[in-house]
């Protein structure tokens, strides 16, 4: 079965071919979850690939999860850069010829990585080559997808170091969970942790990861920091009434743990597994809990529940980009 999209050069396939938060101390009562209960529901997946290795795991992992969440679409695209085409078409005679031949060699190399995956998940994604400009193109096609998966580090080195990753530019612009593969994907997600503020954009981290991998244990984790602890250290106060105002702070941040969990529905209590850790350098403590719990997922939100929370997960986001050592989901 074909489907026509208007931007698509080539499209083959069937999906589903089976074979067998910023995370600052939250002020008690200050955000209403009720609006944020409806569990997610995965119905489509946009798979981006640029065929390096990364793409390679992205794929499969792309495969693994529309098998555990039930995606009945999914869609494994490449987009050729309109820039490449029109280098090639000035460098050589018979321009269009030359064109469409390296595009049907690019669908057959397409085809052959949806054919991998196939084999490596039980999953056949649906081919689609299009050309235009990659993050601009992923975008558009992303229209009708619940979410975008893309590998972590693409062959554009030179474009990364300078006007940033594609998964980065993505994830600023796009308005769908964006999921960045790191690692090989042999299995489902066996442990996912996501951060959390008590926020409603918490609450839909909570719930799409929930969705991205059914069964797996979700580890909570908040981080806090007591405000104006520094300036409390360099105004002479002694440690003991520092600790004792620290421990008020994580004392607020249990309640506020509590009356989170109590607002979550449709995930069994016996897959969450609350953490709450103290610290100002937030990136460093999830890069360190994730490697402590062995989670293979983080999850983090776009949006803080203040301006200066939401600048704050911008810079982690991109910090864990870099330096997480396992796949990131970044909701909206």
């Amino acid at each position: 079965m074909q489907e026509n999209h208007p931007s698509a050069l080539f499209s083959r396939g069937i999906s589903d071919e089976k074979s067998g938060n910023g995370w600052l101390h939250a002020e008690t009562g200050s955000t209403n979850l009720n609006q944020f209960t409806e569990m997610k529901e995965l119905r489509s997946l946009l798979m981006a690939t640029d065929f390096s290795a990364d793409s390679r795991y992205a794929m499969n992992r792309a495969g693994l999860i529309c098998s555990s969440a039930g995606i009945s679409r999914g869609v494994a695209l490449h987009v050729a850069e309109t820039s490449w085409l029109e280098t090639l078409k000035r460098s050589v005679n018979r321009s269009d010829d030359i064109e469409q031949q390296v595009l049907h060699n690019v669908m057959d190399t397409l085809d052959d990585a949806v054919e991998s995956t196939w084999r490596h998940t039980g999953i056949r994604l649906e081919s689609r080559l299009v050309s235009g400009k990659a993050v601009d193109t992923i975008l558009e096609a992303s229209t009708d997808a619940d979410i975008i998966v893309l590998g972590a580090r693409s062959h554009h080195t030179f474009q990364d170091m300078t006007v940033g990753s594609t998964p980065s530019r993505v994830i600023r612009r796009s308005v769908k969970p964006v999921l960045v593969v790191r690692n090989e994907a042999e299995h489902a997600y066996r442990k996912v942790l996501v951060a959390v503020d008590f926020s409603g954009h918490s609450l839909e981290s909570l719930q799409w990861a929930a969705a991205i991998e059914p069964e797996a244990p979700i580890y909570l984790l908040h981080v806090y920091h007591a405000m104006f602890e520094h300036k409390m250290k360099y105004a002479g106060i002694k440690e003991d009434a520092i600790e004792e105002y620290r421990s008020q702070a994580r004392a607020e941040a249990e309640v506020e743990m509590d009356r989170f969990l109590s607002s979550v529905s449709g995930i069994r209590e016996d897959r969450l597994h609350q953490m709450i850790r103290h610290g100002s350098h937030i990136a460093s403590i999830l890069v360190r809990e994730i490697r402590k719990t062995g989670a293979e997922l983080i999850v983090v939100g776009k949006h803080g529940k203040t301006l200066m929370e939401h600048l704050l997960l911008g810079s982690v986001t991109l910090n864990l980009l870099d330096h997480a050592p396992c796949d990131l989901l970044v909701t909206q």
